[in-house]
């Protein structure tokens, strides 16, 4: 890849000339000066495909609702925090965006700033939307996944004539073990979003994401473990409550289930079935109705991995990590980055199981004062931005206090606070 070129104006000129033939359905001839060969292969492609480079074919793969858990499925939200300290923010510092994709090209996480962010979502550039080639031509998300490599598209470079006034650079993220491609990250923005340091951040983070994530990968199974090792995952913040095997076999748990997996995680030494009654219910449990419970829950779980539960006490046996313990782990070794990817929200927000609402309410303080004391003004933000915390006067407070005063989080956080009387 020859990075130069692409900033001259005169070859700006040729691929302008160019792209002009296409509305006639002809593209340009290969030989002599000219197009880049790997773009003009590209364009015949889009040609193909897609005849008129005159717009922008914007096509939503996810909608709202449907975004969040398929940003929680993806590897990259494993290791968020990696990306964020390795591309997204010096790429914000910049006036640049960060996408990170699937490996269809579809957009899950648009990062920037919010004046950029606007802007480039009037060509359709926005979490779900597909920027795979066959969707929308020639851009670098598309042509790196196609190519399995490094590329960068540079304003009249790509296919559709409404995003000539944007420049991309783009790198394929590969599985650790089998190589087969996880996804996309791109840089976008002006010529400084093809300059000549680009391609070599973005290669180190992908090198940097592939390291991170051979940490999570098994070799057996071939697929993302979220456990400690080849286990089983119990998610039960936020989202309604799943428990995943190391196959990737996913269920979702009854709040019953999961409110009594979360209890026995919690306390691998086992409970008695009284204990179990006590802290399931404030008033009206049994041990009856907790024997009756465990035996629908070990028909839930059979098969999956080596987890199963034994009696007298009860306990959980096998392996079985959960987003309550990670969270934990990141707050113990003072990693709020971490802490933050996994703790979606609320433990178990339905619940009224006393048990529950205490091993909830230590949880929150904890990430919560561990925001205040030591979080970024983003990650304060971001935590903001959870049930839980939109009214919170002081998490509030402390966006206005650590944020710079030209950051648009600001304004949001005195809308707030002022529907809050403040």
């Amino acid at each position: 890849m020859h990075s130069t070129p692409l900033l001259r104006d005169d070859y700006q000129r040729i691929v302008r000339r160019a792209h002009d033939n296409l509305a006639s359905l002809t593209a340009p001839e290969s030989s002599g000066p000219g197009v880049r060969p790997a773009v003009l292969e590209s364009w015949n492609r889009s040609l193909g495909r897609l005849r008129d480079p005159g717009g922008v074919r914007v096509r939503m793969a996810y909608e709202a609702d449907q975004l969040a858990e398929v940003r929680r499925r993806h590897p990259f939200h494993s290791i968020m925090g990696l990306l964020q300290s390795h591309l997204i923010e010096p790429a914000k510092e910049a006036g640049l965006l960060v996408a990170l994709g699937d490996e269809q090209g579809r957009l899950l996480w648009v990062e920037g700033e919010r004046a950029v962010r606007s802007r480039a979502e009037s060509m359709g550039f926005l979490p779900g939307t597909d920027w795979s080639e066959d969707v929308m031509g020639t851009s670098a998300p598309g042509l790196a996944l196609r190519s399995r490599s490094a590329v960068q598209i540079s304003q009249a470079e790509h296919f559709s004539a409404e995003v000539h006034s944007w420049s991309c650079s783009a790198v394929p993220v590969t599985h650790p073990l089998t190589g087969h491609v996880l996804g996309i990250i791109d840089v976008t923005g002006g010529d400084d979003a093809v300059s000549s340091i680009v391609l070599p951040l973005l290669n180190s983070t992908a090198q940097a994401a592939g390291v991170g994530l051979s940490k999570l990968y098994t070799p057996d199974s071939g697929g993302l473990s979220v456990g400690t090792g080849d286990g089983a995952y119990l998610e039960v913040t936020g989202a309604r409550p799943q428990l995943s095997g190391p196959d990737g076999t996913r269920i979702t748990l009854s709040g019953r289930h999961a409110e009594i997996l979360l209890l026995l995680a919690r306390n691998p030494g086992g409970i008695s079935s009284a204990g179990l009654a006590d802290r399931l219910w404030a008033l009206g449990g049994s041990e009856v109705t907790v024997r009756a419970e465990i035996a629908r829950l070990r028909r839930t779980i059979d098969h999956l991995g080596d987890l199963r539960l034994d009696a007298r006490p009860y306990r959980l046996r096998g392996d079985i990590d959960s987003d309550v313990e990670r969270t934990h782990r990141g707050l113990a070794q003072g990693d709020v980055e971490t802490a933050l990817n996994f703790y979606q929200g609320q433990v178990l927000p339905e619940s009224d199981a006393p048990g529950v609402r205490e091993i909830g309410a230590e949880l929150q303080a904890l990430i919560r004062e561990s925001l205040l004391q030591n979080g970024t003004w983003q990650q304060v933000w971001r935590y903001a931005g959870l049930a839980e915390a939109r009214e919170d006067s002081e998490v509030l407070m402390s966006v206005l206090r650590l944020a710079p005063p030209e950051a648009p989080e600001r304004n949001a956080a005195v809308v707030r606070l002022e529907a809050l009387g403040y």
